[in-house]
């Protein structure tokens, strides 16, 4: 009977590692995961902003079968459709488009917060969760009327849909500009896609832009609280002020104020 004999002498011999080539090991990964993960992060928010762009594309169509539907006219912010219920305008775009989900975008934290109206009392949810804010130059408030989008002149510059935060709730879901004239904060905007948002157009387009770039050097909102001299701009015009004259969407001229310093420091929280 043959004997197999363990030989402990080279077993004995066998290099392991040691702790400074472990320590060396676990520097490189560490050093790999501090390049990678960020770039995982960028991939990964990328194809969320790519998303959120096919959902403001599938809301374009609807706007644009709406349109069809009402002698070429935009709705408007909100409308009564029983004494105290109102439509909103993402509402009235649903039979459109019919899903809900393409009004949220997966990036946005605020994509199940329902838009407030009064209703004469109170302020109430509507039925429809929301993450995209209007253009309050084009989508206008009830008692003015649909906007006629032949009195838009410049459709691929005019922003219809852009990106909103929690505030975006109120108003009836409409923004004038993205950003508080009287103190320079980033008002109503999401900007949370590598410090951009993403925007619809009249024309139908989608675009990635920072806050600031929507308003200089040209303006893609209308009629801005600090206005210019150029077509649509002369005076002192508020669209905050609910006024017809204050809600033109063919004023081109920049923000000229503090405020966009202001805004570009803001996105920078965004990165």
């Amino acid at each position: 009977m043959s004997h197999r004999h363990l030989d402990t002498h080279k077993l004995s011999n066998k290099k392991a590692f040691t702790l400074i080539e472990l320590l060396v090991v676990i520097a490189i990964i560490a050093i790999l995961a501090a390049i990678l993960f960020p770039v995982f992060a960028r991939a990964r928010e990328n194809a969320r902003r790519s998303s959120c762009q096919s959902n403001l594309k599938q809301i374009g169509l609807g706007f644009a079968q709406y349109t069809q539907d009402y002698d070429e006219k935009y709705p408007v912010s909100s409308s009564f459709n029983s004494p105290t219920t109102k439509l909103m305008w993402g509402e009235e775009i649903y039979p459109y488009v019919k899903s809900q989900q393409i009004f949220a975008c997966p990036s946005n934290t605020s994509n199940t917060m329902k838009i407030q109206y009064w209703n004469g009392s109170a302020n109430v949810d509507s039925g429809l969760p929301i993450s995209y804010v209007a253009n309050r130059h084009i989508i206008l408030p009830d008692y003015l009327g649909g906007r006629s989008l032949a009195s838009i002149n410049t459709v691929s510059t005019r922003i219809l849909l852009s990106e909103g935060n929690a505030d975006t709730k109120y108003d009836d879901g409409t923004i004038a500009e993205p950003i508080d004239a009287n103190d320079g904060r980033l008002y109503k905007m999401f900007v949370g896609h590598l410090a951009t948002m993403n925007n619809l157009f009249v024309d139908g387009h989608v675009k990635s832009l920072r806050a600031s770039a929507t308003m200089t050097p040209l303006n893609m909102w209308g009629r801005l609280k600090f206005n210019g001299t150029g077509a649509g701009c002369a005076g002192s015009g508020d669209p905050n002020a609910y006024v017809i004259a204050n809600f033109d969407p063919n004023c081109e001229d920049p923000q000229v104020n503090d405020g966009v310093v202001a805004l570009n420091n803001a996105q920078n929280n965004y990165k």
